[in-house]
């Protein structure tokens, strides 16, 4: 039995279109005109076998990307990615927390032990990753660390990630960098650095920026990926995900008009939610982490109530107080709604 926890629980009820889901961190708009065009295309294609190779999703992603072909290998979303990056042969498994969940069950599932390390400090600050994990990191470790992270939204600076590879090149270890929200932040991916460190792997997905996760498309980066790619199953990508990977370099202009959309709704939504006296952590991604200062579970219940749905942390290590929710950031017009709806539950506590 899977036991992932994530959001974008929409099957609850009797139809997935009743609830306004503030719990999974998707492009609001919807997958965009040309993803649809390009789905509709690969119908077409839907009695055939896809290429085992991936040569033409290999080829889109490596563009979109920057990267040269034999350093991407194609993945069936981002959970598949972080699945292969787990098997690159290392003995354990480091985690710097808070973080997705996954990569704890991946290294789980391939009988790997975990130790996890909480970045996160009181005053909401956020450790450097090297410094953290440098008297207690092992030889052969692969360390995870997840940037912009989840649930935070914070960026870790080029130079941190520099600092953390030379830790691991230092005990023969790799570094999985985790990206899957890097297209929301334009120029702040480090899959660059794979070029000249043999020890970094790069995971993401497309499944944010293009609000496709039902397509399950996502990569994985290294200098071995294409050994790393050989543990996939056969036909890993479907012939939709193959057909947005090949198109993705023509629409890199669309997308990155998308990130600044999003930058400037993230920027009105903290604004709004400091106004109604919560603390935001800064937040680069299309998501926000807020402290409520209380119990969070009757807030999340009002809510439901009202057919909103948000992404408790109870299973996020070093904020599993009970206080804290991740937000989605969504158009403006649902935002709006969220904020009212929000403001008069917290009212309504108060005043009981």
């Amino acid at each position: 039995m899977n036991t992932i926890t994530h959001g974008g629980n929409v099957w609850q009820g009797s139809s997935p279109g009743e609830w306004l889901d503030y719990s999974a961190n998707i492009r609001p708009d919807g997958a965009p005109a040309w993803v649809k065009e390009a789905l509709q295309q690969a119908m077409d294609n839907i009695s055939y076998y896809p290429p085992v190779d991936m040569h033409r999703a290999r080829k889109g992603l490596a563009e979109y990307l920057e990267l040269p072909e034999q350093f991407v290998q194609p993945a069936s979303g981002g959970a598949s990615a972080i699945e292969l990056a787990t098997r690159c042969g290392m003995n354990q498994v480091l985690l710097c927390a808070p973080c997705f969940g996954e990569y704890k069950g991946a290294a789980l599932k391939a009988g790997l032990p975990v130790e996890t390390v909480v970045l996160l400090r009181k005053d909401r600050s956020i450790a450097s990753p090297a410094e953290a994990i440098r008297d207690t990191l092992q030889e052969r470790t692969l360390i995870w660390i997840c940037s912009p992270m989840n649930p935070t939204g914070h960026t870790f600076s080029r130079q941190e990630i520099l600092d953390l590879l030379d830790l691991a090149r230092e005990h023969r270890s790799r570094v999985a960098l985790d990206e899957a929200f890097i297209d929301f932040c334009p120029g702040a991916s480090n899959r660059d650095l794979i070029k000249t460190w043999p020890e970094l792997i790069v995971t993401g997905s497309m499944t944010k920026i293009l609000g496709i996760p039902g397509v399950r498309l996502g990569y994985l980066c290294s200098q071995d990926a294409l050994q790393l790619g050989g543990k996939c199953l056969p036909w890993e990508l479907n012939c939709f995900a193959e057909e947005v990977a090949a198109q993705l370099p023509a629409h890199k202009e669309e997308m990155l008009a998308d990130a600044d959309a999003s930058r400037l709704r993230t920027e009105s939504f903290t604004k709004q939610l400091q106004e109604l006296g919560l603390a935001v952590y800064p937040s680069a991604s299309n998501f926000v982490l807020i402290d409520l200062g209380r119990d969070a579970e009757p807030v999340i219940e009002a809510l439901k109530g009202k057919k909103i749905l948000v992404r408790r942390c109870m299973d996020f290590a070093g904020i599993d107080d009970g206080r804290h929710l991740r937000l989605a950031v969504k158009d403006e017009e649902s935002n709006q709604l969220f904020i009212h709806t929000l403001k008069e539950i917290l009212t309504c506590a108060e005043n009981h």
